[in-house]
């Protein structure tokens, strides 16, 4: 098969593109950045939102260099969390459409195997949102996301 490499080991590498390879042991950026989701979104445990920028930096750039998320996949959920901090607090359908965006975002990981790490964390983070404050935080690490996948050269 044309897309087999050898490994250091001898075994060849089938189906992991990018370097993604299981059980390698190291801990990747999407669960560094996973394990640090509450911290992220709880402006309490990071005022200054010194984790949130470090986390999007190294997301953005994981997402655009090593899984090549593509700029239009990032930009439509991106697009569904604009519609959200819209309407978040206006009534009391913040919550459903939080909910909402997590089916969405399980959708497009679906669809396109490089949006599956940030389903991931992204989830983790949706989950724990239980205020507007929350979901602002949510909202700001998303669009640093989205700033820094550009700046390490997200293509479409």
């Amino acid at each position: 098969m044309p897309n087999e490499q050898m490994r250091q080991d001898g075994r060849q590498n089938r189906g992991y593109p990018h370097g993604n390879q299981r059980n390698t042991g190291i801990v990747s950026i999407a669960d560094e950045v996973s394990a640090k989701a509450e911290i992220i979104i709880d402006p309490a445990k990071d005022a200054k939102g010194n984790e949130l920028i470090s986390c999007a930096q190294k997301l953005g750039q994981y997402l655009a260099v090593n899984v090549r998320m593509t700029t239009s996949q990032i930009r439509n959920l991106f697009a569904e969390a604009v519609r959200i901090k819209k309407i978040y607090g206006n009534d009391n359908k913040g919550p459903y459409e939080v909910n909402l965006l997590r089916a969405k975002f399980a959708y497009n990981a679906g669809r396109f195997r490089e949006v599956k790490d940030f389903q991931k964390i992204a989830d983790r983070m949706l989950l724990h949102i239980d205020s507007k404050e929350k979901f602002t935080r949510f909202f700001d690490f998303f669009e640093a996301v989205v700033a820094y996948h550009k700046q390490y050269g997200g293509k479409e």
